[in-house]
Parts: C-alpha cells; structure tokens; sequence
C-alpha cells in the first residue's frame, strides 16, 4: 500500500500591490486546505537591494516564522510579481499553452534561511490580436478552476478583472491563449488626470449610469470608445448625469468597451458555432470591479459566472505542489 503524503506548505500570491500567504496541509487525493493566511507588502513597495540582503527576504519571513517555528522546515510556494524582473526572483515566462506540470518544472529554486522556495515563472502568449502577451499570477486561479470543474468539455474564456484585466481561454487543463485590457489604469487615469470628472465630487458607485455606461458602448457600432469618452463631459454640462454620477458612468463605458472588444474576438475564432454555441464566461475575482464587470456581462446577455479567487487559487497551488513533491 503506497503511503498517503500529508504535509505543510506555504503558498504565496505576491503581486504589485499585495502579498497573501496562506499555511497549507496537502494531503494525497485529497488536495490542500489552508490552515491560516497572512497579509503584507506588495512587490511595489519593496526593492531588492541584492541577493543577499533583500527586503523580500524579510517581509516574508516577517510574516511566517511563527509558522516554521510551530510545523518546522516546509517548502514555499510562490507566484505573481516576485517572479518579475522587479521582484525578489527573476523567473522566465512559459510559452502558452501551458498546463499545471510544465508551470511545476518551469519554475525558479532557490533557498533562503534553510527553506526551498519554488517561484513560479508567468505566462507569454501571442494573443488573438496577434500581440505579444504577459501575466503573472492569474495562470494559477485559472488553473485551479480547471481542476475544481474537470467535468466540464470544451473551451471556457475567463475575465480576472484587474488593473490590467485578463481574458484567458482554457480547455482540458490547458491555458490555451489570453489578452490583456487597459481597463482598470485607464478608468484611473482619465478619472484623476483628465476634464472628464470633476475632483472636488463625491463619487458613489451609481448602478443606473453604470448601466447607462455600458448601453452606451453597446451602441458604438463601427466607432470605439474613443469617440464615445467625452459623452462623460458632456452628458454632465447638459444636466443628463450629475458630478456624483459621472464615475460610474465612466466605468460602465469602460467595462462594456472591454466586454464587447474582448468578446467577440474570442468568440468569433474560438467558438465552434458563435450563434448557437456562445462561449460562457466566468469572473474570477472578490472586489466591486469584479461585481462590476458581472453587471456588464448580464446587461449585454452574455452567460457568466464569478468565483472567489481564493479558492481556485489554493487548488491550482496545490496540484503545482503534487507536481514537484508527490508525483
């Protein structure tokens, strides 16, 4: 009889912004459960001085001594920015389509204070548009929901709404393709550095002129939403939306432009029959963008879905994990 693995981990999503680590037990047909989670400092608000000496270095164990002091020595897990070239790591990108194992044997190991680490390298792609691509972190939420939903045939397209949202296509454990949208750093530029929103408002998330946003962009045609973006200024000077209101319109117009752009690309080359076999769409995702972006998709009559980050994530750590410790 083979012996049952059950082991502490620690997995860590470690991005621009913020750092989440979660205290894991694997156990062989079983998967992972998270014990206890920690919160820290984002890549950004760190810098890697040297190899040596590094403030990633710090923040983490800053953060999880406690837990090596209660289970003992236990591998590391990480992904998103820490792999970056601003990162504690600098782990190469892997060429689309990718599955769990080849993300497993793709990344960079190394030990610190007496602990294996494991940094997980991104993903590159030429996107449907036929551009270069990037991302780091989200290959392992799109991962775990494959493994949560292995019952389910054919191509599925996920949005995982961002700064930079992600549209991603998966099939059969595979990230097959993904692109990439301006949406979140746009809305954010043109609301702080631009006429199209007053500063001195207070602005509350408004769902009639989100919807309005998104009814606007709907109706664009052969134009785009560059010819659509003053409508934010002007529909405020003649009384048709007010300052408070102005935000959400925004992002309706934003959002809406993502979905439509983003959907019919993928739709018309990756659905066998576009008319009658549209592709679903599922959200990953836990912030009022990601609600937002679900709000988008039902107004527009396209069939989604969104799930808890969290909980793919863990899943796709946790078959990472099964590639390099129980196989």
């Amino acid at each position: 009889m083979s012996q049952i693995l059950s082991q502490y981990y620690i997995a860590g999503d470690w991005g621009t912004s913020n750092l989440r680590l979660y205290l894991c037990l694997y156990q062989s047909g079983k998967g992972s459960s998270v014990i206890d989670t920690r919160y820290g400092l984002g890549i950004g608000q760190l810098q890697r001085r040297d190899r040596a000496d590094s403030e990633f270095e710090t923040e983490f164990f800053k953060l999880s001594q406690d837990w090596f002091d209660q289970h003992g020595n236990m591998p590391v897990i990480l992904s998103g920015m820490v792999g970056s070239t601003i990162g504690w790591k600098d782990a190469p990108y892997l060429d689309c389509p990718v599955d769990a194992e080849r993300i497993a044997h793709g990344r960079f190991s190394f030990s610190a204070r007496g602990i294996d680490f494991s940094v997980l390298g991104g993903l590159k792609t030429i996107n449907p548009l036929g551009l270069p691509d990037v991302m780091r972190g989200e290959e392992l939420q799109l991962l775990g929901w494959q493994l949560l939903n292995s019952g389910l045939q054919g191509d599925r397209l996920f949005a995982l709404p961002g700064t930079h949202n992600k549209w991603s296509l998966c099939q059969q454990h595979q990230i097959k393709t993904f692109l990439s949208a301006f949406t979140g750093e746009l809305y954010e530029i043109l609301g702080k550095h631009s006429i199209l929103i007053a500063q001195d408002s207070q602005h509350q998330f408004d769902e009639p002129s989100f919807i309005e946003g998104v009814n606007t962009a709907q109706k664009l045609g052969q134009a785009n939403i560059l010819h659509a973006l003053f409508s934010v200024r002007s529909r405020q000077v003649l009384g048709e939306i007010t300052a408070e209101q102005s935000s959400s319109y925004l992002s309706g117009l934003i959002i809406a432009a993502d979905v439509v752009g983003a959907y019919q690309v993928f739709n018309s080359q990756y659905s066998k029959d576009p008319s009658n076999d549209p592709l679903g769409v599922t959200i990953i995702g836990e912030s009022q963008l990601s609600q937002n972006y679900l709000l988008a998709l039902s107004q527009l009559g396209i069939p989604a879905e969104r799930v808890e980050p969290s909980i793919v994530a863990i899943a796709g750590f946790s078959a990472i994990y099964q590639y390099i410790y129980d196989s």
